[in-house]
């Protein structure tokens, strides 16, 4: 073959979609361990087992491969906060349970955190606007909205707080609290976390407290 000829396009696989689940579950592996820079599409290529022509046959390249995995998570994670209850709920609690589930999302997944870091870092360079996941995000911030405004007629929340300030502060605070901790005590030399319970509780009270009038 002449060097000026195009390279063959591979064959593809007998099963399409099993080679992009595995393609895409170990963008997620890679990913979550090394971030956007510090993972290469050959990474993902052998450790989903296929070589890196098969990979760049189904997706762009790696930047379209970590919008997946954001696109995933988004959906996710907003589907299974909507599923609160939140108007049956009292507002503190409804409140609570909202902040105590997004929480116990972040650290049922470390992969969350890490690419919530690593996007603050990028400034969200990878994410894109879909409307799937902008409807999603809208219901949920209506439905908090509401119960802030539920909260505040009842005297319950201050008058300058917010269902975006609630979000983003939620993330932030769980965001630290599950990736920074390590590294502050290092910094520090001072010890804060006893056990991974109390730091869910410290920082579960330390926002409704924040809220509360």
């Amino acid at each position: 073959m002449s060097h000026d000829q195009p390279e063959p396009r591979p064959r593809s696989p007998r099963d399409p979609q099993a080679t992009i689940r595995k393609i895409l579950e170990a963008a997620r592996e890679e990913f979550g361990a090394n971030g956007f820079d510090g993972t290469k599409v050959e990474h993902i290529a052998r450790r989903a087992k296929v070589s890196k022509q098969i990979v760049y046959f189904y997706f762009k390249g790696k930047d379209e491969l970590y919008w997946e995995l954001l696109k995933d998570i988004s959906i996710k994670t907003n589907e299974r906060l909507l599923k609160i209850p939140l108007d049956n709920l009292a507002p503190d609690d409804a409140i609570r349970t909202y902040v105590e589930e997004v929480y116990d999302i972040y650290a049922e997944d470390p992969v969350l955190g890490m690419v919530s870091l690593d996007q603050s870092m990028h400034g969200g360079a990878q994410l894109r606007s879909i409307h799937e996941i902008r409807q999603l995000q809208k219901t949920l911030a209506d439905r908090l909205a509401e119960v802030v405004r539920r909260g505040q007629a009842d005297g319950v929340f201050h008058a300058d707080i917010d269902s975006n300030r609630i979000e983003f502060m939620t993330v932030i605070i769980t965001v630290g609290c599950l990736s920074s901790t390590q590294m502050l005590e290092r910094y520090s030399g001072r010890k804060w976390q006893r056990n991974a319970d109390e730091t869910r509780t410290f920082a579960l009270d330390f926002i409704m407290r924040a809220l509360r009038k």
